[in-house]
């Protein structure tokens, strides 16, 4: 609830007009309705990209939710793993073969291979080696697309996660918005 709590005092503080508090007040209400309102449209249009296989479409329009990450750490880690994984798996399947996957790998362990020790004290940087880890040990054009199948899948399960997690979000704002207004922003 203090996710939602911050966020809401965040939007409403951007909105402050001392000279006319009821304009201030309707733009809050008019925010938070509209973002009450499309975000679950926005998931359910990040889930039809991933159920139609258009990882790069998901991984670009992921990117709207990124303002997120700055009212909770939950949202914070999912975001930035379905972010890691789509943009991972969309080079992959621009170039389906192990040769592509190899020099994936190496350009991914150049930009965090000195980060490799924090995988045992830090969640995302654990699920980053291990899918780089699997990813190096790919011999076949087999297993390389058994490795794309599983890591989809992989994909839609965490999204599923963030999904259900922002939608939490959205019901704490919610009942926020009602104890401070006397009013529900409907969804």
């Amino acid at each position: 609830m203090k996710s939602a709590q911050s966020f809401k005092e965040f939007f409403e503080a951007s909105f402050l007009d001392e000279n006319d508090p009821q304009t201030a007040y309707n733009l809050s209400m008019e925010f938070f309705a509209d973002f009450i309102l499309s975000t679950p449209l926005k998931l359910d249009l990040l889930e039809s990209y991933l159920l139609g296989g258009n990882i790069r479409m998901f991984y670009k329009s992921l990117s709207e939710q990124k303002y997120l990450i700055e009212f909770s750490d939950d949202l914070n880690r999912y975001w930035h793993l379905l972010r890691g994984y789509s943009e991972a798996l969309s080079k992959l399947k621009e170039d389906q073969s192990v040769k592509s996957s190899k020099r994936l790998y190496f350009y991914y362990f150049d930009k965090y291979g000195d980060r490799r020790l924090l995988r045992k004290e830090y969640w995302l940087e654990g699920k980053r080696w291990e899918f780089l880890d699997e990813l190096l040990n790919i011999y076949t054009e087999d297993e390389l697309r058994g490795f794309i199948l599983k890591y989809h899948q992989v994909l839609l399960n965490n999204l599923k996660i963030y999904q259900s997690l922002l939608m939490l979000f959205i019901n704490d704002l919610q009942h926020i918005l009602t104890d401070s207004y006397g009013q529900l922003v409907q969804s």
